[in-house]
């Protein structure tokens, strides 16, 4: 055959570029072969092409490209959730369109390659994303409250963009409480200072739904009852939300506790208990009961 001929011009067979003789017969075999051609000598495994990596397994290769996409799949999951589990269906084309159209599109791109170099370093396969889910609810807020302001049913004050990235150990928990609630865009009538709340309401509060422990801070007491006699309403502490609904028990849940926080049409449940206040004061409890849950409860 020609020097440079790559399959036999007789029958076709490729040219064998690498070979080794058979150390029994001698014959000349492919590198690789698993066996001799002429004799059948099993050749050692170390002979045996290696296997192939798979290259569909995100946690098999260091390709960072491999994990920035599988970091977009879940950022888009996180987005849809957060849309399905607090804003309206007839507005979810709405957000999507506006995020594609921002520039904060180009923001999160930029913030996934960033997570997915920090995946790359992380040798324990299991926690590999476990950052990423707090980047999510972060970028998502930014992305609410900063790009979609006209699209919101509720107000989301800036201030509550400052605690991101903190820990429970390193915030003031009643001032995170009242910058998320924001009363003053509310109509309920609250009250944080006990001394001149009336004692009556107070009293009322106390006997209907108010429950503190020994070591307790009560942040606020808010009155939702119809006649302003503060007999049904909300609370919250350093370590509880209280509350009661007209024509309903008393409830409450330890933010350790925390698990479903869920829109429901126009009111939420709390754990699968029925709250409601106005439309807009539910929103914005949801939002801090899901940060609340971030820091001290359960994912």
């Amino acid at each position: 055959m020609p020097d440079d001929a790559r399959f036999c011009p007789a029958c076709g067979t490729p040219v064998i570029v690498e070979t080794f003789d058979c150390p029994r017969c001698g014959s000349e075999n492919d590198l690789h072969a698993p066996a001799c051609l002429n004799c059948q000598l099993v050749f050692a495994p170390a002979r045996q092409e290696p296997p192939k990596a798979k290259l569909n397994d995100i946690f098999d290769t260091t390709h960072v490209e491999n994990l920035e996409q599988a970091i977009a799949d879940r950022f888009s999951i996180a987005f849809e959730r957060r849309l399905k589990e607090e804003h309206h269906p007839s507005l979810h084309h709405a957000y999507i369109d506006r995020f594609y159209k921002s520039e904060f599109r180009a923001s999160v791109d930029f913030r996934i390659k960033q997570l997915g170099e920090q995946a790359q370093r992380n040798p324990d396969d299991d926690q590999r994303f476990s950052f990423a889910a707090p980047a999510f609810e972060e970028l998502l807020d930014y992305f609410i409250i900063r790009y979609c302001e006209d699209l919101n049913e509720a107000v989301f004050s800036e201030e509550i963009l400052k605690y991101q990235g903190r820990t429970a150990e390193n915030l003031h928990l009643g001032k995170l409480v009242l910058d998320y609630l924001d009363f003053n865009r509310e109509g309920e009538t609250v009250y944080t200072d006990f001394v001149t709340m009336p004692a009556n309401k107070l009293k009322n509060a106390a006997q209907n739904f108010l429950m503190p422990q020994k070591g307790e801070t009560i942040y606020f007491i808010c009155d939702l009852s119809t006649f302003g006699a503060c007999k049904d309403g909300f609370a919250m502490t350093n370590d509880c939300v209280y509350w009661k609904m007209p024509f309903e028990k008393k409830q409450r849940v330890y933010y350790k506790n925390l698990e479903e926080i869920k829109r429901q049409e126009d009111w939420i449940t709390i754990n699968g208990i029925f709250f409601s206040g106005s439309k807009t004061l539910n929103l914005k409890l949801l939002r801090l009961l899901k940060k609340l849950r971030e820091l001290y409860g359960k994912r």
